[in-house]
């Protein structure tokens, strides 16, 4: 099979998940509008030339502050999962559970998550929690926002399935001999 092909099939047997944790208008409006009083700020206090460029940079940072936090990329293939830079093979996977706003409020609220390795955004209030099945893993689970946690909590644990079910048909019994039949 070509690349492509093995993409389109994976996709419609639902086993590919692709997501850009992008802020929302309103958060993006938010931080413009702070950005800007900062700047007025910055104004009043110097209004020369400096002030201007202060205030010039101050934009420009916020700007890029705001393309910077919609860049995180969550997805799910044949490959992993991968969570921005980071990625983890599907067999150091355990389990998963997507979770709604609430949820997902407790489970960051919980004791039980410290050391947990975190990508969450505060303008997405629902997500994933992926719990590891590598012992040697310093981080027990992954937390993950997302803005359809089913749907990706299910790629998850197709691909999982599919990990169990291999390693389950790949462990070899012993032939037995006649006499052990009896």
């Amino acid at each position: 099979m070509t690349g492509e092909a093995e993409t389109a099939s994976s996709r419609a047997q639902g086993r590919q998940y692709r997501e850009r944790l992008t802020m929302s208008p309103w958060w993006a409006l938010v931080v413009v509008l702070f950005a800007l009083s900062v700047g007025v700020a910055v104004l009043a206090w110097l209004p020369s030339p400096a002030g201007m460029g202060i205030t010039a940079l101050i934009l420009a940072l916020v700007t890029w502050a705001v393309m910077a936090a919609g860049s995180i990329r969550v997805s799910a293939d044949a490959e992993g999962l991968r969570v921005g830079r980071s990625a983890i093979e599907w067999q150091y996977l355990d389990r998963v559970r997507g979770c709604d706003a609430a949820t997902m409020a407790a489970v960051l609220h919980s004791p039980h998550q410290i050391g947990s390795f975190l990508v969450t955004r505060p303008w997405i209030s629902t997500g994933v929690v992926v719990r590891l099945a590598d012992p040697a893993d310093p981080h027990p689970a992954w937390i993950v926002s997302t803005r359809h946690p089913g749907q990706l909590a299910e790629v998850i644990r197709r691909h999982i399935s599919d990990q169990t079910d291999s390693a389950d048909s790949s462990v070899t019994r012993p032939a037995t001999t006649s006499q052990e039949e009896r």
